[in-house]
């Protein structure tokens, strides 16, 4: 196993280079270069397995070389060794998949640790290429449980039994394990950096929460943060993992960080695998309405339970329960006309109040949430792929084909014949689709 040392100071190199035990680490040979141009030359005429790397350097930029290397070189192990604590640069540097990012000065013990720990995975890589060729890889339960959730909250697996059931399979896994118990939405707000899905901070606080809690599968979506606790948890227990998490990170975090959070305990709810991805809907958009002065945790069950008004002496139900009422009868009757006076008469509501307190509790209008559905059931009938796309638009309550692509293009970016076509004809899984635009 061989490593390249990159940086302009020859001193820096030097030294590295005399005062770590590199053959107890387990390196072969140790290369060095002092600018961008000298490593590719020497990247290209050797066999390089692990790249260190500053990043201000003359006539070449460091991230700009590891980004050569990541596209000539992709099995190279990459790490910076840097005088600069720029998150701009950090975030770059993940970018290009950069493993560590160091500052200088460095400590022998510290730079020799993260090059074993490189070595070990270089290590790891290699054995699984092995038993890949030999038939006997197995799969990584936490990754498959991340790629499941990640899928299932995006919608690329359709919020149906024998979607949710067949991508089970597929990963190894089994519904006992990954019904979820709790769900929370970790809003960041007031950083100072740009936040991305793959950025080296989301990194940070996953790997705080997962060390914290075991029992949680922690997705990343753009800047959302979601928590998948998989084991019984009460609202009061839920709110304590909250606050626990916010507390480690006093003074660590440059902004401030917010918690909402729903508990499968209360029935209203009805959290479980189809309904994951609308109730992660649900918290973002409680995000949006409560957003109190000095207030960081948010029990979303609590607020819904609240949310009540009292009209001619009367106390209406929760809004939970009243957005759940009206699903069900969205969910029963999607294909036939539904009028609100439909839904008012299903749930004993007046008009205005009913859509005021159904929109606080999910974000939507009750003319958005009927379109939003037969979208969801049309893009199910497409992937089975045993209506056609006319056959589609009528099962699901549109009354033209015209009207029906309307609104499938306003919900997913696609006309019903681009999201037909792109279906995989053999398994009947969809596409990646796009957010519904409401």
């Amino acid at each position: 196993m061989n490593i390249l040392l990159v940086d302009d100071e020859v001193m820096v190199v030097t030294l590295l280079k005399k005062h770590i035990d590199w053959k107890g680490l387990g390196i072969d040979e140790v290369f060095t270069a002092y600018t961008a141009m000298d490593a590719r030359a020497v990247c290209t005429g050797n066999k390089i397995d692990i790249i260190v790397c500053d990043i201000e350097m003359p006539q070449e930029n460091g991230l700009y070389l590891l980004s050569w290397v990541r596209e000539t070189f992709p099995s190279v192990v990459k790490i910076i060794l840097t005088s600069y604590p720029d998150f701009k640069y950090a975030q770059d540097a993940i970018n290009i998949g950069v493993v560590k990012y160091l500052l200088k000065p460095v400590s022998f013990e510290e730079l020799s640790e993260t090059v074993r720990l490189a070595a070990d995975e270089i290590i790891k890589r290699e054995k699984e290429k092995l038993q890949v060729s030999a038939g006997q890889q197995r799969p990584d339960p936490k990754r498959e449980e991340k790629i499941f959730y990640t899928n299932l909250l995006t919608g690329d697996i359709l919020p149906f039994t024998e979607f949710i059931d067949k991508a089970l399979k597929t990963g190894g896994l089994t519904r006992e394990a990954l019904e979820p118990k709790g769900l929370v939405y970790i809003r960041l707000a007031g950083a100072r950096v740009q936040m991305k899905n793959n950025s080296i901070l989301l990194f940070a606080l996953g790997n705080i929460a997962e060390e914290l809690f075991s029992d949680i599968t922690e997705v990343h979506l753009w800047d959302n943060i979601f928590w998948i606790v998989k084991t019984g948890h009460d609202r009061a227990s839920l709110n304590e993992m909250c606050e626990l998490f916010i507390s480690s990170l006093k003074g660590r975090f440059p902004g401030e960080i917010f918690a909402y959070f729903i508990s499968a305990e209360y029935s209203a709810c009805h959290l479980s695998l189809e309904t994951l991805s609308e109730r992660s809907r649900d918290l973002r958009h409680a995000a949006m309405q409560y957003r109190n002065v000095g207030q960081f945790i948010y029990d979303v069950d609590d607020l819904m339970e609240k949310a009540m008004e009292t009209e001619n002496g009367e106390q209406h139900p929760s809004a939970w329960a009243v957005a759940e009422a009206v699903k069900e009868y969205v969910h029963a009757h999607y294909m036939e006309d539904i009028s609100r006076q439909d839904i008012e008469a299903c749930v004993h509501l007046n008009g205005d109040y009913l859509n005021r307190i159904f929109k606080k509790a999910t974000g939507y209008s009750l003319v958005q949430y009927i379109q939003y559905y037969r979208i969801l059931v049309s893009r199910r009938l497409l992937a089975e792929r045993k209506c056609t796309i006319t056959e589609v638009g009528t099962k699901v309550g549109f009354d033209t084909p015209s009207y029906f692509a309307k609104v499938f293009r306003k919900w997913t970016n696609m006309t019903p014949n681009e999201y037909y076509n792109s279906c995989d004809s053999k398994s009947g899984t969809p596409p990646e689709s796009d957010n519904p635009q409401a």
